[in-house]
Formats: C-alpha cells, structure tokens, sequence
C-alpha cells in the first residue's frame, strides 16, 4: 500500500520501526554471545540507533517520507559502516593492503557517530535550511522550449563524448555492445579524471548530460515517449560498459523518484524492497563483468549469477577500510591536509600543459600516505567522512558532516516550496541518488565535478526557460497596453 499524500502509511512505518528494532536486538545479542567482538557490536548497535534518528521521528510524528534525503543516506552509511564491517569480522578478514585494521574499528566508528550527531544537527536546522532554499531562483512557471532543449544537450554530449573517444580509442558500436565490438581501446576513463588532461576530463563527463536530458524528456515530452525507452536502455547498456555505476544508480533511481514526486505518492515497503534487490543484483552484475566489458572479452555463461553479483555487491561496500586507515594515519604519521584537499578545486582546471609543476590531486596524497601507491593504483576510494578527518581531524568529521546535513535539508526544503513544478521534481530526483555518490567517494573535487554535469544542464535550461517566459509575459503586456492619448 501507497501512501498518495507523499507521507508513508502508518502500516509501512510500523513495519521499518519493527524491522530496526530487530536489527538492534540483533546487533547487542552478537555483542553479548560473542566476547571477542562485543564493543565492535556494541558500537554498530549505537551507530545504527543514531541512523535511524529521522525515522524514530518520522514515525513519531507520522510524516515519515521515504523520498527525503535522510533515507537513503542513512542507508548508504549503514551499509558501508555496520553491514560490510559485520561481514568482514565473521570472515576474520582483518587487513586492507597489509595493513590491521580490525582494531580501528571502535576509534573510527566513535568519530563516525559524532560525524552522524552533526550530519542530524545540521539536517534539522530547518530555519537555516528554509532560508537557504528560499534564497535560491526559483524553478520557472512554464517548459516552453525544455523538450528543444533536452534535445540539443542530448547532441551536445553525443558530440562532445564522441570527440573524447576518438582520444581514447572507444567507438559508440563498442559501448552499446557491452565491450564486444569495436575493437579494443588504447585508454580507458578509470579514475575519475585523475589521470587525464583537464580537457579530455571534461570532455569525458559531458556524458551525464545524457541522464539529465533524458529526465527532461520524461518530464515534458508528450509525443514519441516510447524512444524514451530506448534511450533509457541504451544508456544502461553504455554505463555499463564503462563500469561507473553510479550513473546507473542515477539513471536507474531518477525516473522513479520522479514518478513518484509527480503522483505525489510514496512507494510501499514490500516494492521499496523488491527495487533494492533488483538494484543490488544489477550493481553486482555490472561490477562483475566491468572488467571484461572494459577489455573486450567475452562474458561466459553463467559467470554472471544472482549468487555472484551478490557477492560483488558486498565486495564494493568495503570503504570503511581506507577510512580507518585515514584514522590511523593522521595526523599521527602525517600532518592534516587543513583544507588543501576542498582549495584543489580552483586548481584542478589548470592543464598540467600550463603548469608542469601541478601539485598532484589530493587523492592520490592521501592514498599514498597511509596505504602506499599500490592501494592508488588498485582505485581505491574512502567515504567522505575519510576526507574531513583527514583535513582537520575529528572536529572536521562533525563540522563537514554538519554542512552536509545543512545541504540535504536545503534540498528537500527547496522541493517542499516547489512540489508542484516539474523542473524542481526533475533536479531532484537526479540529486537524490546522487548523494550515495557523495557518501561513498570522499573526494571534493571529483563529487563538485560530477554534479556540475548532471545538475548545470538543468539549472542552465531553468534559466533558459525563464527568461523567455519573462520576455513573453513582457510582450503580451506590451501589446495591452493603451496608446499614449495626444493632446493639442
């Protein structure tokens, strides 16, 4: 059952109220049947009493909204930081590129809960967050001209991306065909930009223009919506060549936050759990075979499987390791970075071309530091929590968490004031999976970048939109009012 007002029904919270509480009775049960593991337990039970803080008051209050940020950020924190360090303890897997990090556990998830106190705190700052959202331009009254203009955005990245292929030896007929065809490529966008030229960077990530043109044909096209389809599936195909899933979960999530933002309707328990199973396991299938489609080799069959890309799934979740590394590392063997990983971000545009002497992107410092170069090469990434402890300690863990609570609220509030406009519906929807992104890849410049090109085409075509009803409007006034009456 549904709720049609935008608020859950109280059956569907009752059943997730029920559900933490056995995840609770769950957590300090192990704590007590296990004496080797009890304070590691003990704390995953605090950290997920402080999680579940918005839906203790959503259920108090019976406003709880599923589609609010603190859903699924809570869950993505959840999950990296008590699900995946469960499963590696009853493993006895307790290392991270040679390094012991089972016993951080209890220092890293005490800065952790502070880190949750401030992100709650500066969440229900709810004045602050109002006037923030009503200081932002409003989304316009009318979409005259958006379909046009989804349509030259949707051009502009083909263009742009195909020119970034060219460079990189990829051809649309090897992206559209899982990797199978085409030939194999001379380079692959693997990390992020961090190892390419600021222009092929750029050029690379005009490919999310894609999802947010095709949200704005979702939303205001009303002819030829079957190609919508393809489009959709399409973009799957490609995301899923290149491997970056957090566009999947974009393009994946946005339609159906959308849909339900539209409807003014919140979905049911039992599908909030059907589409995170579908999502889990298509997650899982991606990271399974991302090599092979990055490669060109054929994916055997059977080699994809709901027991493997279960398992897959559960592999990726494992950023709390380089977290507490970070913990370990600064600043007892290494001085804080005291911002300099946030202030990058005026740097990152300059070519290497300009300045030879470039300093290296903040990332691969503090992967160096604390795991050593081949942790860089291997990919790995921390949550955001790692990089504000590793800016200034435990007070920059609560201060960023707090900013981005601030931010969340800012968000959803500046919804609540338009929940009738479709363009807000729109930003939205594509801003709300987007912050697992910003929870799991702790690095400044990347997470500015990344929303830069999913967001600007929107903010661009609200600009675009508003001005030429202004102009409109102005005309029509022009043309009622009166003559000037001469007098002798």
């Amino acid at each position: 059952m549904a709720s049609g007002n935008g608020i859950m029904s109280l059956r569907d919270s009752t059943v997730l109220l029920c559900g933490l509480i056995l995840v609770l009775v769950g957590l300090l049960s192990v704590a007590f049947m296990r004496p080797d593991m009890d304070v590691d337990f003990v704390w995953f039970a605090i950290l997920t009493a402080l999680l579940a803080v918005p839906l203790v008051i959503g259920c108090m209050t019976r406003r709880l909204d599923v589609l609010d940020p603190t859903s699924i950020v809570a869950v993505a924190y959840f999950l990296y930081f008590v699900y995946a360090p469960i499963r590696n303890l009853m493993a006895h897997d307790s290392y991270f590129f040679g390094k012991l990090i089972m016993p951080l556990l209890p220092l890293g998830l005490l800065y952790l809960a502070f880190g949750i106190v401030g992100l709650w705190a500066g969440y229900y700052s709810s004045r602050l967050a109002r006037r923030v959202a009503s200081r932002m331009p409003g989304p316009p009254e009318s979409h005259a001209g958006a379909v046009p203009y989804a349509w030259i955005v949707a051009l502009m990245a083909i263009v742009a991306f195909s020119a970034y292929m060219r460079v990189a030896g990829l051809s649309w007929e090897r992206l559209l065909s899982l990797g199978q065809l085409g030939g194999v490529p001379t380079a692959i966008q693997g990390g992020a930009g961090i190892d390419q030229g600021a222009f092929s960077n750029y050029l690379y990530s005009t490919l999310d223009w894609l999802t947010s043109a095709l949200m704005l044909l979702i939303a205001f096209a009303r002819t030829g919506r079957k190609w919508l389809v393809v489009m959709f599936l399409a973009l799957l195909v490609v995301y899923s060549t290149i491997g970056f899933r957090f566009r999947v979960v974009v393009l994946v999530l946005a339609p159906v936050v959308f849909y339900y933002l539209k409807t003014q309707r919140r979905p049911s328990v039992v599908k909030l759990a059907a589409a995170s199973v579908v999502l889990v396991l298509l997650i899982g299938a991606i990271g399974l075979g991302r090599r092979s489609f990055r490669s060109g080799s054929s994916v055997e069959s059977g080699y994809i499987s709901v027991t493997s890309s279960s398992a897959t799934f559960e592999n990726d979740l494992d950023l709390y390791q380089a977290y507490l590394a970070i913990v370990d590392g600064f600043p007892r063997d290494h001085d804080y970075l005291w911002g300099s990983s946030f202030t990058y971000l005026v740097i990152q545009p300059i070519p290497r071309v300009l300045w030879p002497d470039k300093p290296d992107a903040p990332v691969r410092t503090i992967l160096n530091e604390i795991l050593g170069s081949d942790a860089t090469t291997a990919g790995v990434a921390y949550p955001n929590v790692g990089e504000y402890y590793a800016n200034f300690g435990a007070l920059g863990v609560l201060a960023g968490m707090w900013l981005f609570g601030l931010t969340m609220r800012a968000m959803y509030e500046y919804l609540r004031q338009h929940q009738d406009n479709d363009w807000t519906r729109v930003t939205y929807a594509v801003a709300l999976p987007f912050l697992v992104q910003v929870v799991s890849r702790g690095y400044f410049v990347q997470i500015f970048q990344q929303a830069a090109f999913l967001l600007l085409p929107l903010g661009v075509g609200m600009w675009f939109c508003r001005r030429r009803s202004v102009s409109h409007r102005n005309g029509i006034l022009g043309e009622r009012q009166p003559s000037p009456v001469m007098r002798p």
